[in-house]
């Protein structure tokens, strides 16, 4: 069984997979497939820095981060730019993990943009993590150390909060500690799994 994690930046998608982890699940998540697919020498670093200029890259080569999201998510055709390059190699990624993984384990994938990049289509079901916007752009800002204004940005470039909902078989409300997250998860897993 394979469960796709989405949720919006700052909902707390890493929280959970971190979790469900500690209990020994497997986990994919799609940032850190992100992270390894823009390494230098990755055919999507090199198609990145021809498409937004060299200036996103660092002394040593490896990906500026902070400098391509911001160049990325100033406006829609950007974005699409991005999601175009990186997309198709993070979904193969996602897949080659997926089939390493053990026959009839559950799998989770975590993903922000599931719905978008058409990681969607692997999971049996769907869960949600959401919390109310100006809570998740707080923690984002907080965790990222960037404005909220730059958070904004980004989630205005993002599916909205009810169409997530709308295509979610689950909804876990974040808006209250680590505790009550965790307990959630577990009522979750006795009742699902």
């Amino acid at each position: 069984m394979i469960i796709g994690i989405t949720g919006g930046i700052g909902a707390g998608k890493s929280v959970v997979t971190d979790y469900l982890r500690g209990k020994g699940y497997g986990v994919i998540d799609a940032d850190e497939v992100a992270r390894e697919s823009v390494m230098p020498g990755e055919p999507a670093l090199s198609a990145l820095s021809a498409a937004f200029g060299e200036r996103i890259l660092n002394d040593d080569g490896t990906l500026d981060r902070g400098r391509l999201a911001r160049m990325a998510f100033a406006d829609g055709e950007a974005t699409r730019r991005l999601n175009a390059i990186t997309h198709v190699d993070i979904k193969r990624r996602i897949r080659d993990k997926v089939n390493e993984l053990r026959e009839g384990e559950v799998i989770f994938v975590s993903a922000p943009l599931l719905h978008e990049s058409g990681l969607d289509r692997i999971a049996d079901e769907i869960w949600l993590v959401t919390a109310p916007e100006e809570v998740r752009i707080a923690r984002a800002a907080s965790r990222d150390g960037v404005p909220a204004e730059d958070i904004r940005t980004r989630v205005i470039r993002q599916m909205d909060e009810g169409e997530r909902k709308a295509l979610a078989d689950v909804i876990i409300e974040n808006d209250g500690d680590i505790e009550d997250l965790q307990c959630a998860i577990e009522r979750l897993l006795a009742e699902r799994l």
